[in-house]
């Protein structure tokens, strides 16, 4: 279907089924400057209504969540050369400590991501016993032993 002259004219519209022109603007603006949800559609030329509105649709979410990861995985570097310096420099023992805590747990919890022998893991096997409770029966009758000497009793 081609079409219209009408969508066609409009200026910064994004292709169906994808993240282009004006809100791929105002989500970049979002993500990458900080700006909230007005101040980023006003910039990129959108209704706050129509960001609103695009930020319910599966493609967008999509989008948007990358952009948060790369983000996030941008800024782990700087931190952890942060957390380094803090260790290294800072006049506050506790955070000295606690940075160097963070690093530790940071290089443990990377170690098991990986999947590396012995990350996380204990030598030795785990056996887990499950029962299953036995149906109820009727009690049965009491039953009376005898031996030859004569009558067991309790």
């Amino acid at each position: 279907m081609v079409p219209t002259r009408q969508k066609l004219a409009i200026e910064g519209r994004s292709r169906k089924g994808a993240v282009t022109g004006k809100l791929r603007r105002a989500l970049e603006l979002m993500v990458w400057e900080g700006l909230k949800r007005d101040a980023a559609a006003e910039k990129a030329g959108l209704a706050s209504s129509s960001l609103c509105f695009a930020l319910h649709k599966p493609r967008v979410l999509t989008f948007h969540r990358a952009e948060c990861d790369a983000l996030r995985n941008s800024l782990k570097a700087r931190n952890l050369h942060r957390l380094d310096t803090i260790a290294d420099d800072s006049k506050n023992d506790m955070a000295r400590v606690a940075s160097i805590k963070a690093l530790e747990q940071i290089s443990d919890i990377a170690e098991e991501k990986q999947g590396k022998p012995g990350a996380g893991q204990l030598p030795g096997l785990q056996i887990i016993i499950v029962q299953h409770a036995a149906p109820q029966q009727h009690p049965a009758e009491p039953v009376e032993v005898f031996s030859r000497h004569g009558i067991i009793q309790p």
